[in-house]
């Protein structure tokens, strides 16, 4: 465990130093990390969840919602599974962009995803969201300490490439943020 950490306090001496150390970068992207994994983790699983919930709801829709049991049964079972399905998705993509402190284009998903699409269609899409968010979520535990450190010793050129990278991945894995510029215009 000491070996990964020796290998990047060397990395990042071996860089030239641009600037004098960064200390408040450091501690803000060493304190960012827990919220940022923790949103990540709680996104991933509700949106995981939320895909297997929709998909069990438009099972049910098979039975209670199509166009001949429809105007007997008013969709009674899938309805309300299908609400708890956005209530979920809609749940932890909050708490995804809350903890952090972002404000993703896309997220929370559109209430048609699993209101008014037909079955089947979008839970692929959540279901990938998801695991791309988990991913999302193993690369800031990496990227975090990273920074930290790099930040710590001023090497703010690997910093900003680290950013730039996690900032990439986000928006490759999520969307971009309201009112982000695009990737290629930094």
């Amino acid at each position: 465990m000491l070996r990964p950490a020796l290998a990047l306090l060397l990395l990042a001496m071996a860089a030239p130093a641009a600037a004098a150390p960064d200390p408040a970068g450091a501690v803000r992207a060493l304190l960012a990390t827990p919220f940022r994994v923790g949103g990540d983790a709680i996104g991933a699983a509700g949106l995981v969840t939320a895909s297997a919930l929709g998909l069990c709801a438009d099972g049910l829709s098979l039975v209670d919602a199509n166009r001949f049991t429809k105007p007997v049964l008013f969709g009674v079972t899938s309805t309300p599974v299908r609400w708890l399905a956005l209530g979920v998705s809609q749940g932890s993509t909050g708490f995804l962009e809350g903890l952090r402190a972002e404000d993703v284009e896309r997220l929370p998903e559109a209430s048609e995803t699993y209101l008014e699409n037909a079955p089947g269609m979008g839970r692929i899409d959540t279901a990938l969201t998801g695991l791309g968010a988990l991913r999302i979520g193993l690369e800031d535990a990496v990227t975090g300490p990273a920074l930290f450190a790099l930040r710590a010793v001023g090497a703010r050129g690997a910093a900003a490439a680290v950013d730039d990278f996690s900032r990439a991945e986000r928006i490759r894995v999520l969307g971009p943020l309201v009112r982000e510029p695009p990737l290629d215009s930094r």
